[in-house]
């Protein structure tokens, strides 16, 4: 048994997905193939909390992302704007582009 949304497998005598709350099938439909998506960045923004909110905005408006921070950020788990440097660049797919530095305009002023 397999739930449809998040793909968990359970076992024959559990009925609904316990995270999703959705009956489970007995086989999950064939994977559909990645399509290629050419990523390009949006204008950085300070640090990881800057994009933390950038990303919300992103994902409630269900534009794909991912973000890259600068070295210090990840190398040393650094948190915050405000240390000399700090920069995190957000990546959406090339056809959201236009959209998604509209809403950054909006949220930063940027």
């Amino acid at each position: 048994m397999y739930c449809p949304k998040c793909r968990t497998q359970f076992i024959e005598t559990v009925k609904e997905c316990s995270d999703c709350k959705v009956p489970l099938v007995n086989e999950l439909p064939e994977e559909k193939p990645i399509e290629k998506v050419k990523w390009v960045a949006l204008p950085p923004v300070k640090g990881d909390i800057y994009a933390d909110m950038v990303e919300e905005v992103l994902q409630n408006k269900n534009i794909p992302h991912f973000t890259k921070s600068d070295w210090f950020t990840t190398a040393y788990s650094l948190s915050g704007a405000n240390y000399l440097g700090a920069r995190s660049v957000i990546f959406v797919p090339e056809e959201n582009h236009d959209e998604a530095a509209q809403l950054i305009k909006e949220l930063l002023g940027k």
